[in-house]
């Protein structure tokens, strides 16, 4: 029986001093978006308890008040206060792995088998503890970042005419709609809220990154999105810059080039991500994952869609629903007596939501 679920163990020789320790494995370098911190919660806004078609509502101003005075018998308005309301749209993902032990028994897994009658169950051994259920929770948190940003419940591939690079599986974007899809259609119907990156249209990938990083774009690319913002977007005390790592590097790159040798001083924020101090008064926030999964996502083998992207908003404008109380679903595995399989499984509904679309700047 194939198992869907085990790591390819013929990488690594039995005997001739082959590892016995599955512990002393190194884990191979991996974009982590989560690291030590709930890190996605850094950059939008997580609700947990939703309910697929729950409504949200809300209050605004009213509308422009103060007309010259009538004297006695004034005429009377009827003046409306704005008042908004979207919807949850959830969608159900589902993550079932199966692992047969004898797909591994060849392997350097048997060192960490159990012998005899219960030689199938690899539960709480060193395979499952310290190499399974870690690599999955880290892929658990990259499906997140998946779907909280690139899903598209209509994506196709390059070959069907999509943007999705050939060969992957679209069932993967298809769970619910990110946030990009719906950013881009904001920008669709009002274009002032959107700057278009001239390199994202360059004929070549190496031409997409030259164009990036050419004197001056980087720098006019940030100050035209805090710039052009909506005012309101001030008072927002959780508005965030985020940007793709291209473009933190050119910004980086700029200043230092342009300002006598000066130089943007990036910090740690968390792991894995990266902040500058300050640019016009506002932090940046550095998301190698999107770069990562525009590129492996992304590609129609001659250039990347959109490698460079960046959006101000309102933390609270960006909006991840999940059905369950936590962030990440929790991950049953177990053993099957009758099937003598190991099992994984996990699910949950989770959707986007745009909150104050007005107060939204994109730039790609």
């Amino acid at each position: 029986m194939a198992s869907t679920g085990y790591l390819d163990m013929n990488n690594f020789a039995i005997n001739n001093h082959g590892i016995t320790d599955l512990r002393k494995l190194l884990f191979l370098t991996v974009i982590d978006p989560e690291g030590e911190d709930n890190s996605l919660k850094d950059v939008l806004e997580i609700n947990t308890g939703i309910e697929d078609g729950e409504r949200v509502g809300g209050v605004g101003e009213f509308a422009p008040v103060g007309l010259p005075s009538s004297g006695c018998n004034p005429d009377w308005k009827g003046t409306k206060l704005a008042t908004a309301e979207k919807q949850w749209k959830l969608g159900e993902y589902e993550i079932a792995e199966e692992i047969c032990f004898a797909d591994l028994e060849k392997t350097i897994v048997q060192y960490a088998m159990r012998r005899g009658t219960d030689i199938a169950d690899l539960t709480g051994t060193d395979y499952i503890d310290a190499i399974v259920e870690p690599r999955m929770v880290l892929a658990m948190n990259k499906m997140l970042w998946r779907l909280a940003w690139f899903g598209d419940i209509t994506a196709d591939d390059v070959t069907g005419g999509g943007f999705i690079t050939d060969g992957i599986n679209l069932n993967l974007f298809h769970v619910c709609d990110g946030l990009f899809k719906r950013i881009f259609d904001i920008v669709s119907a009002n274009p002032l809220q959107g700057i278009s990156i001239a390199a994202n249209s360059a004929a070549t990938k190496i031409d997409q990154i030259a164009g990036i990083r050419a004197s001056g774009v980087a720098t006019s690319l940030m100050d035209k999105l805090i710039y052009d913002s909506n005012p309101k977007l001030l008072q927002h005390s959780d508005r965030v810059l985020l940007v793709t790592k291209s473009i933190a590097d050119a910004l980086a790159m700029d200043i230092k080039a342009n300002n006598k040798g000066s130089d943007l001083q990036w910090q740690s924020l968390f792991n894995g991500f990266a902040s500058a101090t300050v640019y016009n008064q506002q932090q940046i926030i550095s998301l190698p994952i999107w770069d990562e999964m525009i590129r492996m996502f992304e590609d129609d083998g001659t250039v990347w869609n959109l490698p460079h992207r960046a959006i101000y908003a309102p933390k609270s404008s960006l909006k991840l629903g999940i059905n369950s109380n936590d962030m990440l679903s929790y991950l049953d595995i177990f053993f099957d007596k009758k099937s003598q399989t190991n099992n994984i499984i996990a699910r949950d509904k989770v959707g986007t939501m745009t909150w104050e679309d007005d107060l939204i700047m994109a730039a790609y």
